[in-house]
Parts: C-alpha cells; sequence; structure tokens
C-alpha cells in the first residue's frame, strides 16, 4: 500500500492595508502658506484703512463733545472759554491755549480776581503768566480739575467731562516752563484718538486780520506755541518742525497767514488773501490727524520726497527733489485732502 502523502496548504493570509498618510507634502504646505501670505497682503491694507476711519471717527466725536461744552460756556458767560487773558498768554505761553480752556471748562484753578482769593491755601499753588502791567495770577490745585471751575465768586458744575482716553497730560512740550527753565504746572489735555492734543483758537475781537498778534488779530497762533514748537509731541512723539503752523522765523507765507487758511470760509475772500477773510466759526479745534503733526508740509499737496509749505498764493509750483511746493489755486476748498481733522463753532 503507497504511504500516504500528506499535503498541507499554507494559510494565504490578507495583505495589511497600506497605512493612509495624514499630513501635508512640502508642496501642499508651500501653497497653503502662500495663500495665507496673499490673504493677509489683501486684508491688512483693509484693516488699517478700517481702523484709521474708526479712529477719525472717534476724535471727530471728542472734538465734537469738546465743542458743545466749549458753546455751552459761552452761553453762560458770554466769551469764550481761557482762564488767562489771550494778550498774557501771547506773551507768556507758560500753559496751551487747550489747557487754559479747560481749567475754565473743568474747574482747578481760580483767577486773583476772586473775592475770596486768599482764602484758597491748602493744596492751591500760585502762578504768574507774563509780567508787569499784562501779568495774571492764579491759583491752581490740581485735584480740584473736573469738578467745575469757580468765576466770580461763584462755583460752577464742569461743562466738560471727556473720558479717560481723551484727557491727559501730553509729554514734549517746549513753551511749558517759567523763567527759570522748570515746568510751570503739569496740566491735562484734551487727546485725539491717537494720543495727540488738540489745538483750540478762540476768536477774541470781530476786527483786525484773521490771524495775528493778541493785540489786533481775531485769533492768534502764539497761544498753542507748547504744542507747535515740540520735536516729540504726544504719544506718537512727533516733531512738529514739519508742520506748517510751526511758529518758526522767516517762513513764507507766514504761519498766520497758513492757519488763516485752514480755519476761513472758502465763500468768502481772495484765495490768496487769506488775512482778509472771514472765519468759519468763533473757535476752530483741530486734531493733527494720523500723521501726528499739525498740518504737515509732508501731507495733503505734498508727499514724503517733495514737501509742500505753500497753501497761500495762486501760482502752482510743484516741488523739484527737496525744493518745497508752493501754491493752492484751489484755495481753502482744496485743503481737505490734510488728515487733520477740524471742528468749527460760534457761528
Amino acid at each position: 500500500m503507497p504511504p500516504t502523502v500528506c499535503s498541507t496548504s499554507p494559510t494565504l493570509r490578507p495583505s495589511p492595508a497600506p497605512r493612509r498618510s495624514y499630513g501635508f507634502t512640502i508642496t501642499e504646505l508651500l501653497v497653503a502658506i502662500g495663500i495665507i501670505v496673499l490673504l493677509i497682503g489683501i486684508l491688512l491694507p483693509a484693516l488699517a484703512k478700517a481702523l484709521g476711519n474708526a479712529k477719525r471717527s472717534q476724535t471727530s466725536s471728542t472734538l465734537q463733545e469738546f465743542a458743545k461744552a466749549i458753546e455751552s460756556f459761552q452761553q453762560e458767560f458770554g466769551y469764550y472759554p481761557g482762564l488767562v487773558p489771550e494778550e498774557t498768554l501771547a506773551a507768556d505761553p507758560t500753559i496751551s491755549a487747550t489747557e487754559n480752556a479747560l481749567l475754565h471748562l473743568m474747574g482747578g484753578a481760580v483767577a486773583e480776581d476772586d473775592p475770596q482769593y486768599s482764602n484758597f491755601t491748602t493744596g492751591w499753588t500760585e502762578y504768574t503768566i507774563g509780567s508787569g502791567s499784562t501779568s495774571f495770577k492764579f491759583k491752581l490745585n490740581p485735584f480740584e480739575i473736573g469738578k467745575g471751575p469757580r468765576i466770580a465768586g461763584k462755583q460752577y458744575p464742569p461743562f466738560f467731562s471727556p473720558k479717560s482716553d481723551e484727557f491727559s497730560s501730553v509729554a514734549g512740550q517746549v513753551a511749558e516752563a517759567n523763567g527759570s527753565g522748570s515746568p510751570l504746572v503739569d496740566l491735562p489735555d484734551v487727546l485725539d484718538a491717537w494720543g495727540q492734543p488738540v489745538l483750540y483758537f478762540r476768536s477774541v475781537r470781530e476786527t483786525g486780520p484773521l490771524v495775528g498778534t493778541a493785540a489786533a488779530g481775531r485769533f492768534n497762533i502764539i497761544t498753542n506755541a507748547p504744542y507747535l514748537r515740540s520735536l516729540g509731541l504726544g504719544d506718537l512723539g512727533k516733531s512738529q518742525e514739519a508742520s506748517l503752523l510751526n511758529p518758526a522765523s522767516g517762513v513764507t507765507p507766514s504761519p498766520e497767514e497758513t492757519l488763516a487758511q485752514f480755519i476761513r470760509s472758502p465763500a468768502f475772500g481772495a484765495s490768496n488773501a487769506p488775512l482778509t477773510g472771514t472765519a468759519r466759526g468763533k473757535f476752530a479745534l483741530i486734531s493733527a490727524g494720523a500723521d501726528g503733526i499739525y498740518f504737515s508740509k509732508f501731507d495733503g499737496f505734498g508727499t514724503s520726497t517733495k514737501p509742500w509749505i505753500d497753501v497761500v498764493s495762486t501760482t502752482n509750483q510743484p516741488g523739484a527733489g527737496n525744493d518745497p511746493g508752493k501754491g493752492n489755486p484751489g484755495g481753502p476748498a482744496a485743503l481737505e485732502k490734510y488728515d487733520d481733522v477740524r471742528v468749527f463753532g460760534g457761528g
């Protein structure tokens, strides 16, 4: 009998399924990164523009509220706020016109003509602005700012109550010093959304040059010298050497003419004679805008390579290289292209 042959077939096992990879290839990663970079490049300018518009809107709101307080004060007393007389402050601008207005709107100071002046002692410090017959004395207590002004012996509630981010002392003011060179007093300022102080100009008479000396002009530029002469102003730390309002000597057109061009009504007067024009209101509030410089020569008609220094004359002379541009055929109506925010009040 033949031997039995036992045949065993090998067990057939199924091949393991190939492992699935959940990672990205280098090519896929590069494509994804490229798309993200492209989206960022598209979205960032739009985001920056939206943020800039939001800050501009916030600044406009701040200036409007400031203007309402100024109007309320004028209706109560018949004149626009400013504790120190305009002529005295122009001769010795050791505080700014804005700070001067806030002492009337928010309090914290008592003028020397107050019948109870001598009774303000503990916590009150006396300061003198100017000299001779035009000097002006007042007593200040910083802890009383915000409680309302005291005028002619009577206490009033505050006319202006700014938000915390609109109200702070500004660094970099260069004219805010007395004869010894030390700060006169650290006063709070009204701030725009970029952390820069707001300029306040008030009309003090009905006739005379639109902007000129405190003794003759309707508006005066020197009362804001603590801001306009700064070499590192506010949160942005901006030098105002590039400002068309910087009260430097020997500049043509003068800062007075330039300010007049920016605050006058486009409807009245010759385009190249701003000092004889009519103001848009009895007071003006001005924010420097996003660039932090009041009417910068690199803004508006100017560029970073071609500054523009003349917005008064009607002959357009574009700058070439470092030669500043001159002329403004469009007159005051053409100045809306500057990023500065302006609010006028008082009719």
